[in-house]
């Protein structure tokens, strides 16, 4: 599961960050994108996250199709310095609630850590996305993402064998 979030890129937002898209490197976790709030490509895709969820991800999760896997959301955490967004693997559907693992060691300091059991908060919903198969489903914040990646990288994303439809 590590494996996808590390293909899919953690993404934070803050006010603060003076680059469309800076990056932070950390040992050890994968690259983090600084993106302004007002990034009208990254508020559409998260709005598209949000309005496909309950037709296309949650219907997905439920049906038990062994094509399917990988599930993931991205929440919002609120911080100090604006927002950070995190996946939350291994997805489960349980008594009307989402419950996963946290992927990520967030960058800001947050009630949670890489490897957490938590409850989704579905109003700070920011992405989804699962494996059909080999092919990507949702993950509308990695596409955008991904248009701003250097040749290389999104050759290295690739390798994976994935298809972002």
């Amino acid at each position: 599961m590590r494996k996808l979030i590390i293909v899919a890129v953690i993404l934070l937002i803050i006010v603060s960050c003076e680059n469309k898209r800076e990056r932070i490197q950390r040992d050890g976790e994968p690259e983090v994108l600084l993106v302004q709030p007002e990034d009208a490509g990254m508020n559409a895709a998260i709005e598209n996250a949000k309005k496909t969820f309950q037709t296309n991800f949650h219907p997905a999760l439920i049906s038990k199709n062994p094509d399917f896997s990988n599930f993931a959301i991205k929440q919002r955490f609120d911080t100090q310095e604006g927002g950070e967004h995190i996946w939350i693997g291994d997805i489960v559907f349980d008594n009307g609630k989402y419950r996963g693992i946290i992927q990520n060691e967030p960058v800001n300091p947050l009630d949670i850590k890489l490897g957490d059991e938590i409850v989704v908060n579905l109003d700070n919903l920011s992405d989804w996305m699962y494996y059909d198969k080999n092919v990507v489903k949702g993950a509308y914040t990695v596409k955008v993402l991904r248009e701003t990646m250097s040749n290389e990288e999104k050759k290295e994303m690739d390798s994976q064998g994935l298809i972002y439809e």
